[in-house]
C-alpha cells in the first residue's frame, strides 16, 4: 500500500522528500502575505481589496490543516486567482534546497536548465509550402540567453512570403525576444508601441519604442498570422496584442489568458515566494490593454484548428 502511494504522489507531481510544514511555519509565510500585497499591488484600490479578502481565508483556518509545501503554494495559488482574477497572482515553492530562504541563484539554475531544454522557446522552425515559414515559440526566454537563437530562426525565415508565429500555449516570459521579433515589421523613427505604469509613485513610467535591432532583413508588408489560445499569456499576449493594434498581424485562435500585468516575486520564509502585479502595460494605440478580457483573435476557431486556418488563408491569397 506504502508502494502505491509513493507512485501516486510522484505521478502528480509532489515532492515526497520535502519536510512537513509546521504550523509556526505556515502562520510565517501566509500573514505576510496581505502587506506584501497592499504595498506593491498595481492598482492601490484593488490591492487593498485583494489583501483583505485574502485576510479573510487565512481567519479560517484552513492553510493551517496542510502539511505538505507544495500543496500550501497550490491552494493559496487557486485562492489569490480566484479572489483578484489575476494571472500573475501566485505562489511558489522551490523544494530542491533546504535552506531557509531561497537564493535568486537558485531560480536562474533553474531558468537556465530549463531553457536549453526547449532551445531557449524556439522548438520548431520550417519552411512550409508556398514558401510561408512557421515558428513555434513555447516561452520567451532570457534575451541574454536565447537572442542568438531567435536571430537564428528569423534569418532562415527572412525569405519567405509570409510568416506564422505559433504562441499556443505560450504563456509569457520576458521582452527582449518578442520585441525583437515585432522590430521586422516597423521601420522608420522608433514608434511608441506601449508605456508602463508602476505601483511606486517614484518610479517614472516606461515607454516601450521599436528599436533598429534586426540582424537580417526586415518583413514590412509581409503577411504575419498569430496563433494564440486560452494558454497564451502575459508577454506572449502583449507580442500578439501589440501587433494586432499596429495592424501588423491576423491573430488566429482561441481568445487568450487575459494576464497583461507586470509581474514581481516577492521572497516568503521557508523557500516560498509570491508573485504580485506590480506594473501594467497600456497600449499607444488602444489606450488600454487584454487584462481580464485576453486578446480577441481576428479570425476565431479552435486551438487545434488555428494552423491549418493560417495555412488555408494563406492559400486563398495566392
Amino acid at each position: 500500500m506504502k508502494s502505491k502511494l509513493i507512485i501516486m504522489l510522484i505521478l502528480f507531481g509532489i515532492n515526497i522528500n520535502a519536510q512537513e510544514l509546521e504550523k509556526k511555519s505556515i502562520k510565517e509565510i501566509i500573514n505576510i502575505i496581505p502587506e506584501l500585497i497592499t504595498s506593491n499591488y498595481v492598482n492601490k484600490e484593488k490591492g487593498k481589496q485583494i489583501a483583505l479578502q485574502f485576510q479573510t481565508e487565512i481567519n479560517s483556518g484552513k492553510y493551517f490543516k496542510i502539511k505538505h509545501p507544495d500543496t500550501l503554494a497550490s491552494l493559496l495559488t487557486k485562492d489569490l486567482k480566484r479572489i483578484s482574477k489575476d494571472g500573475h497572482m501566485y505562489v511558489n515553492h522551490l523544494a530542491k534546497t533546504s535552506k531557509k530562504t531561497t537564493k535568486i541563484t537558485d531560480w536562474e539554475a533553474e531558468e537556465k536548465a530549463l531553457e536549453i531544454k526547449l532551445n531557449f522557446g524556439f522548438t520548431a522552425i520550417q519552411i512550409l509550402e508556398n514558401n510561408t515559414g512557421y515558428i513555434k515559440i513555447v516561452e520567451f526566454m532570457h534575451p541574454k540567453r536565447s537572442m542568438q537563437t531567435a536571430v537564428a530562426a528569423m534569418k532562415i525565415v527572412e525569405n519567405t512570403d509570409n510568416l506564422i508565429i505559433d504562441i499556443r500555449g505560450n504563456g509569457g516570459g520576458y521582452p527582449g525576444i518578442l520585441e525583437y521579433i515585432m522590430n521586422h515589421y516597423f521601420d522608420g523613427p522608433p514608434t511608441l508601441l506601449s508605456t508602463t505604469y508602476f505601483s511606486d509613485p517614484k518610479m517614472t513610467p516606461y515607454t516601450n519604442y521599436t528599436s533598429d535591432l534586426v540582424y537580417g532583413k526586415l518583413r514590412i508588408g509581409k503577411p504575419l498570422y498569430i496563433l494564440i489560445n486560452g494558454n497564451t499569456g502575459s508577454a506572449s499576449e502583449y507580442f500578439a496584442y501589440t501587433l494586432q493594434a499596429f495592424g501588423k498581424a491576423i491573430i488566429i485562435g482561441e481568445k487568450s489568458a487575459g494576464s497583461a500585468h507586470n509581474n514581481e516575486y516577492f521572497s516568503l520564509t521557508d523557500n516560498f515566494r509570491i508573485s504580485i502585479s506590480t506594473a501594467m502595460p497600456i497600449n499607444e494605440i488602444t489606450k488600454t490593454n487584454w487584462e481580464q478580457k485576453g486578446v480577441i483573435p481576428d479570425v476565431i476557431v479552435t486551438s487545434e484548428n488555428a494552423k491549418k486556418k493560417a495555412i488555408e488563408m494563406i492559400l486563398s491569397e495566392k
